[in-house]
């Protein structure tokens, strides 16, 4: 990719000169402004990738300047910040209607580092994989083929499905990326439809479906077949972009993930009653998770799950039934949770979860739902009730494994205080009650 650039728009010389040092530092190409409508002429004559914009400019207010910045040819998706150095709510709300992307403190610029660090990194960041084209408009095709090339992928353009649909058959793609209306006999749904007939993960590759129709119906049906996503023409660009990035890194990750668990049996990593990941793994692949939750700033909850009573199951029934009811529900919670989390034995009747990218509302609801199915489940024909405790990462702590399975697992133990048989969340120094599902 090409250099990228910024423009630093200010009254202060001093401030330019700090923020313009930062963001050398980070990689941009960047030139600087006094005023809104020097900056706006700026804008006029060269493009840039990044704009940081003072609120309190002597020409204009921060709102006005990117409502007439948005109307430049050009401008609708580049990344606007609005710095201020006061905390005013109705003129930063003011500048995000206007158009703003983002607003950020004079006297934090560690935050706004962040920013710009992970907005070079995205901007920058090359992506290989192989991705399937089929788009029979030869200027649309041009485009887009460009733009995909730019980002570091090795497309495979085509403007019939048919012969896409026999380059398919002999590859191995990261994403399909396809208009539904085509020249010929064959239609991008069809294609879409032969794709999803495939067993295995080849027939799991992620799908853009792209159209000029933009009717609601049609999309729905388009889901239905198993599309993953629905891009309406005329495509933005960046939209474009940043969909296809989502695709195709999480599919890769996936991908990486399912290796990873093949080989699980050599590297003995698995509980050998339950057939789950033992502590030894969970500890060996938690790095990954607790690293992409921070580095990525995304939330990340681990799941302490403890079968209530076992001791006296064990007593009654023998401790071969308990190995059996383990056995049967280890295999039943590993279906239960997403390809992409994480769930293991821990100890005797104690599992853990790692659940990726997931906030506590959305794993207590996950949670909700495997206490209401585990009534019908009955393994061994046994009823059996768990206690759960729920913590998630927060930007106040950097936690570890341990760390946060101490939350958890206290959480676990509220549970167990409460009745059991329900779910508790570690929220600061005590547990939030759930809900008895008893």
């Amino acid at each position: 990719m090409c250099n990228i650039t910024a423009l630093i728009i200010d009254d202060t010389e001093e401030f330019r000169a700090v923020s313009s040092a930062m963001l050398e530092t980070s990689g941009f190409d960047v030139e600087v402004a006094s005023s809104g409508n020097e900056g706006l002429a700026l804008t006029k004559e060269k493009r840039f990738h990044l704009i940081c914009c003072s609120n309190n400019l002597s020409d204009m207010s921060a709102s006005d300047f990117c409502g007439q910045l948005r109307a430049i040819d050009g401008y609708d998706f580049v990344s606007v910040l609005v710095l201020t150095d006061v905390d005013n709510s109705k003129v930063l709300k003011q500048a995000l209607l206007a158009g703003a992307t983002d607003t950020f403190s004079k006297n934090e610029l560690g935050e706004l580092q962040a920013y710009v660090e992970r907005f070079v990194r995205r901007e920058t960041r090359q992506f290989p994989g192989r991705v399937l084209f089929i788009e029979d408009s030869r200027v649309l095709q041009t485009i887009i083929l460009d733009l995909l090339t730019d980002m570091g992928l090795d497309v495979d353009a085509y403007t019939h499905a048919e012969d896409a649909w026999d380059a398919f058959q002999d590859g191995d793609y990261d994403l399909v990326l396809t208009d539904i209306l085509l020249e010929g006999v064959m239609s991008g749904i069809t294609l879409v439809r032969k794709i999803r007939r495939i067993q295995g993960e080849e027939g799991n590759v992620p799908i853009i479906a792209t159209s000029g129709f933009d009717n609601k119906s049609r999309k729905i049906e388009l889901f239905h077949l198993g599309v993953n996503d629905f891009i309406s023409k005329p495509i933005v660009r960046e939209e474009l972009r940043q969909r296809v990035i989502n695709h195709v890194t999480s599919y890769q990750s996936l991908r990486e993930l399912r290796a990873q668990q093949k080989s699980l049996h050599s590297l003995a990593m698995l509980d050998e009653l339950t057939q789950l990941f033992n502590r030894h793994a969970l500890r060996e692949f938690s790095g990954k998770y607790f690293g992409e939750a921070y580095r990525f700033n995304r939330p990340l909850s681990m799941v302490v799950l403890d079968i209530d009573h076992f001791k006296q199951i064990n007593e009654s029934l023998g401790y071969e039934k308990g190995d059996s009811i383990l056995a049967q529900l280890g295999s039943w919670l590993k279906r239960f949770v997403r390809d992409v989390d994480m769930v293991a034995r821990w100890s005797g009747e104690e599992f853990v979860f790692l659940l990726a990218d997931c906030n506590q509302i959305t794993a207590k609801e996950l949670m909700e739902k495997l206490l209401n199915r585990l009534k019908q489940f009955k393994p061994c024909g046994i009823e059996v009730t768990v206690s759960i405790g729920i913590a998630t990462t927060d930007d106040d702590k950097q936690h570890t494994l341990n760390s946060l399975f101490d939350l958890a697992d206290s959480a676990m133990y509220q549970a167990k205080m409460a009745g059991r048989n329900c779910i508790e969340i570690y929220d600061g120094d005590e547990a939030e009650s759930g809900s008895d599902l008893s």
